[in-house]
């Protein structure tokens, strides 16, 4: 028992360096059981109470509420998982990082935007009185 224990949290640590957005995923899935599980606690508890007492004049009102409240957590976790695995593409390090070096800072399209860096690349050919093709580039090599 203890040694499956230690294996199952020794895979998981190396499952989380490898994928780390897994912990993200795997702690909404825990929230959503834990919601579930006290859902149907507390659903259990009012039909023991309804029992005891009598009153079931909202008995069918606690069911339809209950599943409801159970796809209504389960779409959400969907949509969670959904958007935590757009959000975390494994980039985050990259796109977060400060600029040091100044190529870094040319190509960030933060401070630049395309057209200016097309026009930057194009102008040593606008410069040049007469372009060559490849064919005479060869050529003139020989």
């Amino acid at each position: 028992m203890f040694k499956k224990s230690l294996l199952a949290i020794i895979g998981s640590k190396i499952l989380f360096f490898f994928k780390p957005e897994l912990k993200i995923v795997l702690r909404n899935i825990i929230l959503c059981a834990v919601f579930i599980i006290l859902l149907l606690y507390i659903h259990f508890e009012f039909i023991s109470w309804s029992e005891i007492s009598g009153n079931n004049q909202y008995l069918t009102f606690s069911y339809i509420l209950k599943n409801i409240l159970i796809l209504l957590s389960l779409i959400l976790l969907f949509f969670s998982i959904k958007r935590s695995k757009l959000k975390n593409d494994g980039f985050d390090k990259f796109r977060n990082k400060d600029l040091k070096r100044e190529i870094d800072k040319k190509l960030s399209t933060s401070n630049n935007n395309k057209s200016d860096i097309d026009d930057r690349y194009f102008d040593k050919f606008r410069n040049k009185k007469r372009l060559r093709t490849t064919q005479e580039i060869k050529l003139s090599k020989k």
